[in-house]
C-alpha cells in the first residue's frame, strides 16, 4: 500500500485565489516531480473551522522510504521556503504522515 503524506493548509480568504492558483499549478507538480510520488489530491474542507479556508492535500508515495528520503533531502527546504516566501504571510500548516494499516473494499454481491 502506498503512504501519504497530507498538508494541511488554512488560507486567509483575501489571497486564496491567489494561493489555489499557485500552489495547483506550480507547487504540486514541483512537489510530484520529486522521487517516490506518484500523485495528489487536493481537498477542500466544506466543514468551515473558523474564517479561514482550509485545504488537504494528500500526496501519495511509492514507499516509507521514498518520503523520508524527501523529508532529509535539500527539495523539502527548497519547496517549503518557495512556499513561506509566496504564502507565508497568508497561510498556516501543518503535515502528517498517514501510515495504511488496513485496505477494505465494499463487499460484492
Amino acid at each position: 500500500m502506498a503512504m501519504v503524506y497530507g498538508v494541511m493548509v488554512e488560507v486567509d480568504p483575501k489571497e486564496e485565489a491567489a494561493w489555489n492558483e499557485w500552489h495547483t499549478r506550480q507547487h504540486i507538480p514541483d512537489v510530484l516531480a520529486q522521487p517516490g510520488f506518484m500523485r495528489a489530491t487536493k481537498y477542500r474542507l466544506d466543514t468551515p473551522n473558523g474564517d479561514w479556508s482550509q485545504y488537504l492535500t494528500a500526496y501519495e508515495l511509492a514507499s516509507r522510504e521514498a518520503l523520508d528520503a524527501y523529508l532529509q533531502g535539500e527539495a523539502v527546504s527548497r519547496l517549503r521556503a518557495d512556499h513561506y516566501a509566496h504564502f507565508g504571510h497568508c497561510t498556516r500548516l501543518s503535515r502528517m504522515i498517514l501510515t495504511p494499516t488496513a485496505l477494505v473494499n465494499k463487499p460484492t454481491g
